[in-house]
């Protein structure tokens, strides 16, 4: 059976890649390639930090946690204890989180834009914010989804 650390170092790890990787092709395609990127609210970076929060965190949660209630059911993981503090509805933490996280990155996003005013960074620092923010935003969400996973099932959605 795996430990709860490398479980949770595997997953995360994995989260962070694929999701680094979908950070720098949604920029490829919403961001024109080697044009300066504004830093902007309105048509710049600013407040691409919502739709990236929400995606990255759905995704790092839904995904994960599917895995994780299958590897409960077929034994290859234990589960926790307790009670998470999160919903027990895989969709619905999935949300919650998500939902949270557009939040946060609104005001990260209106911070970024605040700071910068009308200023612009080159197309390759742009992506390397991006990509820096969709691996950190992973590595944050992912255990906490996969922690509340190992907690139990939900009932509205069947294990199979």
């Amino acid at each position: 059976m795996t430990s709860l650390a490398d479980y949770l170092r595997r997953e995360t790890r994995l989260s962070i890649a694929i999701n680094s990787v979908l950070s720098l092709l949604f920029y490829v395609a919403f961001f024109p390639p080697m044009h300066d990127v504004a830093l902007a609210w309105t048509g710049g970076l600013g407040f691409d930090f919502i739709p990236q929060s929400f995606a990255i965190t759905l995704m790092s949660v839904l995904v994960p946690g599917f895995l994780t209630r299958r590897r409960l059911a077929a034994g290859l993981i234990a589960p926790l204890s307790g009670r998470s503090l999160l919903p027990r509805s895989l969709v619905l933490r999935a949300l919650l989180m998500a939902a949270i996280a557009a939040a946060v990155g609104a005001a990260i996003g209106g911070a970024v834009a605040a700071a910068g005013g009308f200023a612009t960074v080159t197309w390759l620092a742009g992506a390397a914010i991006k990509i820096a923010y969709g691996a950190a935003l992973a590595a944050i969400v992912t255990p906490i989804g996969v922690r509340a996973a190992l907690h139990g099932t939900s009932p509205l959605i069947p294990s199979r």
